[in-house]
Formats: structure tokens, sequence, C-alpha cells
């Protein structure tokens, strides 16, 4: 029997241009200029296999207009139409139990490979049974097709409940994306843990994550909890999962297979009902050739995986980045941007994304006059951050002799100098700080001797590829 089709749309244009490609895909295709027009007639329509509406339409719109379609005729399978996609729009669609948004303007082509899907089933996606509120976020702005993409994917992640990883640049908001899954998901009231293997010292990293249960006899055993215990069942959110140790991978790997992990220093099994999303710079099926990630893990991780565009490949999305961001920092009609910076903005790379473009408009905030906001003001931010000073080996030792003399006054001063007469198991930071100090200009000025060649620098520097990424992830120097 020809499968019978409703469009519902208030542009003619619009009715008329799918009509035509369904008809002549073989379909039936019935248009309403209205929602009002098309439930008054719902009842009496004994064949109805799928409805292709618009989300904003006069009276009655697309998400009214779907309830009471799904009242009425639940199996059906809605294909809503809008163009104004974001991501609450995303997450609206799935909590309504439509089976595809579609962002305007559209190819025909992608419209009958939505219906073809569309009419092959009727419960994809399950009905859900927990509300959903708007919620905004900064970094999960546009209307490029490649963000309409990643709003879809944070919406299907939030009607699960299975592992997620989320892939992209630095600076490109992963973690923004993992808490608006947990945001819209079930677990919501639920704790949202973010562990960074980089931001933790290597000998800690095993404590903090698995928790510990130490010492030689019960009276001297002090049990410290890990990120495992710690979320509970909510969602613990690995930033750059590739970085953690083989045996850890092993761990999280003994999570995802068996809910279970091992403290430190215990020999039972503990539960862990968290949800685990992990994010990655990498690409993990290299790191699983290369010998660094285990494959085990790589494919567990990836039941559901978020690509997320680097800003270089949505530039429609950058202004609007950019006002939100400057509004997040400043009163809505105290500064803007003079057209020249708008297209300045528009036209850079930011190979630090969204990162890099924060950082473009604070400093901006701070030598901008008169509430305007020039190229002059954010191009002098891009030159700093390319600009190396490199001292000369004469004055090298005088720098790092003063550099001693200061940190150790400002130990001093917080009372975290340490003196002889100090119990021997307090140790200071000093070694590393220094390390901090002068790391990031040593590799900055390698990247451009070699330009860019990191397995060079690698070698020159004496040091493994996998140790030179993490620290490069470490001061976030792309």
């Amino acid at each position: 029997m020809q499968k019978n089709i409703w469009i519902i749309d208030d542009e003619q244009a619009i009715c008329w241009a799918l009509k035509k490609a369904i008809d002549q895909a073989g379909y039936r295709a019935t248009t309403f200029a209205n929602a009002e027009d098309a439930l008054k007639v719902l009842n009496s329509t004994t064949q109805l296999d799928a409805v292709m509406l618009d989300m904003r339409m006069p009276g009655m719109d697309g998400f009214a207009a779907t309830a009471e379609i799904k009242k009425r005729q639940p199996d059906v399978p809605i294909i809503m139409m809008t163009a104004f996609g974001d991501l609450s729009s995303a997450i609206q669609a799935m909590e309504f139990d439509i089976f595809e948004y579609l962002t305007k303007p559209f190819d025909l082509t992608d419209v009958l490979k939505a219906l073809t899907k569309a009419l092959a089933t009727r419960d994809h996606f399950p009905s859900s049974t927990y509300p959903i509120e708007p919620w905004h976020y900064d970094t999960l702005l546009g209307s490029s097709p490649a963000m309409q993409q990643v709003y879809k994917q944070i919406a299907m992640a939030a009607k699960c409940d299975v592992p997620v990883l989320i892939h992209g640049p630095s600076g490109t908001g992963k973690e923004s994306i993992a808490s608006a899954i947990h945001k819209h998901s079930r677990r919501s009231e639920a704790p949202f843990l973010t562990f960074s293997p980089l931001s933790i010292p290597p000998i800690a990293l095993a404590i903090e994550l698995l928790g510990s249960s130490l010492g030689q006899t019960s009276s001297q055993r002090t049990d410290k909890s890990g990120a495992f215990e710690l979320v509970g069942r909510g969602v613990l959110f690995i930033d750059e999962v590739s970085d953690l140790t083989k045996s850890l991978q092993a761990q999280l790997l003994r999570v995802l297979e068996q809910k279970t992990y091992l403290p430190l220093g215990d020999s039972t099994p503990r539960r862990c009902e968290a949800r685990i999303m992990a994010s990655t710079t990498r690409n993990l099926l290299t790191a699983v050739e290369e010998g660094d990630f285990l494959e085990e893990l790589q494919q567990q991780l990836s039941v559901l995986s978020i690509e997320v565009p680097p800003l270089s490949e949505r530039p429609s999305d950058i202004l609007p980045l950019a006002y939100s961001l400057l509004r997040s920092r400043v009163e809505p009609s105290n500064v803007h941007f003079t057209p020249e910076a708008e297209t300045w903005l528009t036209n850079q790379p930011w190979a630090g994304n969204l990162r890099e473009l924060q950082i473009a408009i604070d400093h901006a905030l701070v030598v901008a006059k008169n509430h305007r906001i020039g190229v002059d003001d954010l191009i002098r931010v891009a030159q700093s951050t390319t600009t190396m000073e490199m001292d000369d080996h004469s004055a090298l030792a005088e720098e790092v002799r003063r550099w001693i003399r200061e940190h150790l006054q400002r130990l001093e001063n917080s009372g975290r100098r340490v003196s002889v007469g100090n119990d021997e198991d307090f140790f200071g930071t000093m070694y590393e700080d220094f390390l901090s100090s002068v790391e990031p200009s040593l590799l900055r000025g390698m990247l451009f001797e070699f330009q860019g060649n990191r397995a060079a620098i690698a070698a020159q520097l004496g040091i493994h590829r996998s140790t030179l990424r993490q620290k490069m992830r470490r001061y976030k120097i792309e």
C-alpha cells in the first residue's frame, strides 16, 4: 500500500518542493498550511505513515502539534523542520519523541533519507519519562551543520546510558558537551565529576582515581576515596583519557565491563555504578596502533562517539560565540565589537579554538576604549601568543638566580619554605615550580625551531613522544 505522508508548513514553497519530491519517490504527500487544519482531519485518517512539520508556525507550533498527534497516533514517526536549530531544540525534539529534525535550508536528498529511515522503523527512540529544561551554554552555540550534528548527538546521548567518547581539538568545549549530556539525562540529580590526569601528579594519579586502603596493619590502614567511589551513580568525565597509564586503562576497562575496580592496597573488588564519559584530542585508533592505548578500552569507550569540530570548520558560529563570551563578562549594552573587528574575528583560524577566542576577548576588554573593541585590541593578543622572547646565554644564569631568590621569598612569606629542621617527610615543590616556569618557553622555542615537527622535537629533547604530548597538553601548547 502506498505510504501516506503529511507535510505541515506555513511556507507554500516548502510544501510544494517537499510534495513534489515525496510524490516522485513513490509516496503520497498531503500538505497543510497550519497544524490546526491537519488535526481536524487526523481522527478521520485511517492511514498515516509519517509527518513532516515546521517547528515555528503561526498558531500552534510544531511541538504542540507533535503532542496532539502523538496522543492520537503514538507510533507515527515525526520529522521536524526548523530554521532555528540549537541544543535546546535538539533536546526538545528528543523529549517529544521526534524521529529526526532537519535544519533549513536542507537538501531534498537528506529529506528522503530521513523519511526512508522513519518509515522503516517506528520505535527508533524510546519515549522518555523525565523532564528536560532549557539550558544555555556559552560554548555550545552556532547554527552550522557541524554544530547541528553535535546537538543531535548530545540529545541521543542524554536518552541512553552508554559510555560516551568526545573527540576534538584542544579548547573546543568537550567538557561542556559532557556536562550538557549529564544535565539532560536520567542521572542529572547525581554528581558530575571531572577527572583530569594532566592536573594530577603521576605518583598520585592511581590513588585519585581508584582510592586506597594502605597500611601494613588494620590500625595503620587509612582509606582514601577515589573518583570511582566519589562519583557514586553520577557521571565520571575523564578529560584526555589517553593520558591514563596502561594499568589505569585496565582498571577503567574493568569498570566498563564488570562495574568493579580494585582500590590500591585492597584485594576486594568494589562496585562502580557511574556512567563513564571521556574526551581525547588524540585518535585512539592510532594510539592503539602505537601501543599507547588498550584496544578493548577504545572499543568500549566508542559505543557512542561525538566529534567536536574546530572553529576553523564553522566560521559562521564565531560571532555568536564571541558575543556570548563577551556578554558573560560585561553588561549587554556596554561593550561591542566594531564592524572591522567582527570581520577580523570571523576570518581568523583560531587554532586554540574557544579557549583562544576567550583569551582574546578577555584581553580586549582590558585594553579597549570607549566600549568599542577594535581589530587592534584583538590583534595584539594574537601576536603576543606567538611572540617568543629568547634570552641569550649570558643572561640566563642571572635570570635563574633572580627567580630562585624571588621564589624562596614567596615561599618564606607563605610559610612553605623547607628548613633543615622540618620533618623529613615534608617536601617542597620548588623543582616542579621551576619546570612549570621554563618548560613552556622551551617547548614553544622547539616548536618554532623545528617548524612543529613533534617527532624531531622529542628526539632532540631525548624524551618519548607521549611524554612530549603530555607536557604540551599540560601547558596548553598547540
